[in-house]
């Protein structure tokens, strides 16, 4: 029987490809008033290989977002000589775009009704923040990749989900829309899992029972999963 429902953040709550565009667009405006000597040499585009560089050549922390993201600020400040709070000011002000996000339709609905039939938790790779998002209110426990020290689809990020709760595999079920990250991870703790596809892609070992296109189709699958 089903009693624990955790969901993935990014692209199962809410679309982030058009948050992280706006975020990068809004931080690169204040880089330009604050910090213009960064401006002067880098776009946006050459920001975001400065991140995925600092996060190749620092695996030790390649799954916290966060400390990955104030490194590369760091590097910008040592490089242009910054005052020392560069990289904090500079975190903060992109994460006010980060979490200003378009909740897809009927999510807070769905959620307020499930938390009165399921325990409700997340499980993510991202540095989201429930509390600024406005939703901390429907979950009853956070797993997150930084605090654990393993991203999706590591089985150990899973596994520290069933372990905060203690409960068996069979009564946590895992939502998400990622084949890779989301649904694999859950099957190699044997969890029960939900496939939101935001396409027509198919996977031949995921059944029909396991999928759904929108978030609205959610509780019925779920009575039906058992």
């Amino acid at each position: 029987m089903i009693k624990y429902v955790t969901f993935d953040l990014d692209d199962t709550l809410w679309k982030i490809e058009p948050v992280i565009l706006k975020a990068e667009k809004m931080f690169y405006k204040w880089l330009e008033k604050n910090y213009p000597v960064v401006t002067k040499q880098h776009n946006i585009e050459s920001l975001r290989k400065l991140i995925r560089q600092t996060s190749l050549e620092n695996l030790d922390i390649k799954h916290d977002l966060t400390k990955v993201r104030i490194m590369s600020y760091t590097k910008l400040k040592d490089l242009y000589k910054l005052p020392d709070d560069m990289p904090k000011k500079s975190f903060n002000y992109f994460m006010k775009y980060r979490n200003d996000v378009t909740l897809f339709e009927d999510v807070e609905n769905i959620l307020e009704s499930m938390k009165k039939k399921y325990t409700l938790g997340t499980i993510t790779n991202g540095n989201a923040s429930l509390k600024t998002i406005g939703i901390e209110k429907y979950f009853d426990f956070e797993v997150k990749a930084s605090e654990v020290g393993y991203m999706k689809p590591d089985s150990k990020i899973f596994e520290h989900a069933l372990d905060l709760v203690k409960c068996k595999p069979s009564e946590m079920l895992h939502i998400g829309d990622s084949y890779e990250k989301d649904i694999i991870g859950a099957k190699s703790v044997n969890m029960n899992y939900i496939w939101i596809r935001h396409n027509d892609e198919i996977v031949k070992d995921i059944k029909k029972e396991n999928m759904v296109d929108n978030f609205s189709q959610i509780p019925e699958k779920i009575k039906k999963l058992g």
